[in-house]
């Protein structure tokens, strides 16, 4: 893939946990998944709406980050994941045995995931974090299985998926229109600029993300309040947690909240819905 990332704070030269052989069965960039979820996505959840004690799937569970992170928080609760990869359900099994916390996990290998093979109102959080630009087709039916099986005042969360309003492939190739293309055309494209491997499969590795119109058009018929219209909900969370810590937030940070508050109040529209991706997209089930 062509995503880069800085190294962070806590990436160190060797892994304090995925040591003595494990660190070789996870691709680099993978290798601290569980730190960046502990860093990230976990905060997020743990102002919104808490973890300790809950129920909570993630699906699409990948090499382990995002459910070993949860489980890590989890208390008296329990996170199942699930995942069409019996890879991926291995190497999250390594993981969160690695971690300490396989009782606190249930996998789920699953040829196809839908349907889900849990009762309606099941789960207090259903997270997709990076997973929906990976649905090759029929989407649509993913979204809404899974939010099914939220219970009425649940969450679900969307996070780390490429807005497909932006003409930039930031996920698979680094090119620009690629997400616009067919897919046939992307394909043939990516390979002439050298930015792809022949034979992989593109739209399976994520080149085409979605937009936060594409969600609430598969969720139409649930009721649902999208937690990021509530006044100030990111610049407060900002504030709160302490990550205007730089001198470049510190300047954007004034200009970032009067985009957000007009966007919500006149537009009713999250700011994440106009970002390269759609991060962090709360969206509790009312009924």
């Amino acid at each position: 893939m062509y995503v880069t990332r800085k190294r962070k704070q806590y990436e160190t030269d060797e892994h304090p946990v995925l040591k003595n052989g494990l660190e070789k069965l996870f691709p680099a960039d993978q290798l601290f998944s569980v730190e960046s979820s502990l860093d990230s996505l976990i905060p997020w959840i743990e102002y919104v709406c808490g973890l300790d004690g809950k129920t909570v799937l993630v699906f699409g569970t990948g090499l382990g980050g995002t459910t070993v992170a949860c489980a890590l928080k989890i208390g008296s609760g329990k996170v199942y994941g699930t995942d069409i990869s019996a890879d991926a359900i291995e190497k999250t099994s390594i993981k969160a045995k690695a971690y300490g916390v396989s009782e606190k996990v249930e996998l789920i290998h699953m040829n196809d995931t839908y349907p889900l093979n849990f009762n309606d109102d099941f789960f207090d959080i259903v997270i997709m974090a990076d997973v929906i630009e990976h649905i090759v087709s029929e989407r649509g039916k993913y979204v809404r299985e899974v939010f099914r099986v939220a219970k009425k005042g649940g969450i679900m969360i969307i996070t780390g998926t490429p807005n497909v309003i932006h003409p930039r492939d930031r996920h698979t190739t680094g090119l620009y229109f690629i997400p616009w293309m067919s897919s046939g055309t992307a394909y043939k494209y990516a390979l002439w600029r050298k930015r792809w491997k022949e034979g992989e499969n593109l739209d399976y590795a994520g080149r085409k993300g979605t937009s936060y119109w594409h969600i609430k058009s598969w969720l139409k018929g649930f009721r649902y309040e999208v937690l990021n219209l509530r006044p100030g909900f990111t610049s407060k969370y900002l504030k709160e947690k302490g990550r205007v810590n730089s001198l470049k937030r510190r300047i954007l940070f004034f200009p970032y909240k009067a985009f957000e508050t007009v966007l919500a109040f006149v537009f009713r529209i999250p700011a994440t819905a106009l970002m390269p991706y759609i991060n962090h997209l709360f969206i509790k089930k009312t009924e």
